[in-house]
């Protein structure tokens, strides 16, 4: 049985452009299931693509402002919270992203935010489940 040989890299993100273009809400896991690769791939490849058109951009003289990540997979288009990063914020997600040792990039600010507000609903979770039962006679 002979299996396809693999996509060179510059063919797979001419494909996830064309992808994006062409359904601009699809997901990155819907990327990479029709394109046979993971979903971290694909991250990098939209990561590489974003790059790339802001260098694109700034090598023309225009401004193209940073796009939004992409929404997780199954989430109401509706469901989506966007922050300006401004320098306080831009700190506090530094000092979340160092604890990993990751890069200044759209993906790892949208991973630090996500796991912080995980940890802090956990957080206000035991709370409420500790006062409520220690309210319980």
């Amino acid at each position: 049985m002979n299996m396809p040989a693999p996509l060179t890299i510059a063919a797979r993100r001419a494909m996830v452009e064309e992808l994006l273009r062409q359904e601009p809400g699809i997901s990155a896991r819907k990327i990479a299931a029709r394109l046979g690769v993971g979903k971290d791939t694909i991250l990098r490849d939209i990561d590489a693509i974003e790059t790339e058109q802001r260098q694109r951009a700034a090598a023309s003289g225009q401004e193209t402002p940073e796009p939004a990540p992409p929404a997780p997979d199954g989430a109401p288009a509706g469901d989506r919270l966007v922050l300006i990063l401004d320098e306080p914020l831009r700190q506090a997600l530094a000092v979340l992203r160092a604890t990993r040792g990751r890069p200044d990039t759209p993906a790892e600010n949208v991973a630090a935010a996500r796991a912080a507000i995980r940890a802090t609903a956990d957080i206000v979770l035991e709370a409420q489940q500790h006062a409520q039962e220690g309210a319980t006679p």
